[in-house]
């Protein structure tokens, strides 16, 4: 029973973690570089184009276009960004210790 806890645990501190140091590096790449963020808004909005216009029948495509927006696209990149960076640091951190992962 403690060893479940312990992975639910592990995975809900992962994607918490995950979650604010996205937000983190979405609010650091706008203070100091505006014109990349801008030039990744446009690409999420050509991607976002690309999966709402599709020749998928008016019930599923309006479902795209409601939850499927240019923001929510580019948030999911600096996600998958954190989480990188998160696995690539806590097996560094469990390496350094000389702990295995279970």
């Amino acid at each position: 029973m403690g060893r479940i806890l312990a992975r639910s645990t592990n995975a809900t501190i992962t994607i918490f973690l995950a979650f604010l140091l996205s937000y983190a590096m979405l609010v650091g790449l706008a203070l100091t570089s505006p014109q990349t963020l801008t030039w990744l808004l446009d690409g999420s909005e050509i991607i976002e184009d690309a999966l709402t216009h599709t020749n998928l029948p008016n019930e599923y495509n309006n479902w795209l276009r409601i939850f499927v927006g240019e923001e929510q696209i580019l948030f999911l990149f600096f996600a998958i960004l954190a989480r990188i960076v998160i696995a690539i640091v806590g097996s560094s951190f469990s390496a350094a210790i000389g702990r295995k992962p279970s």
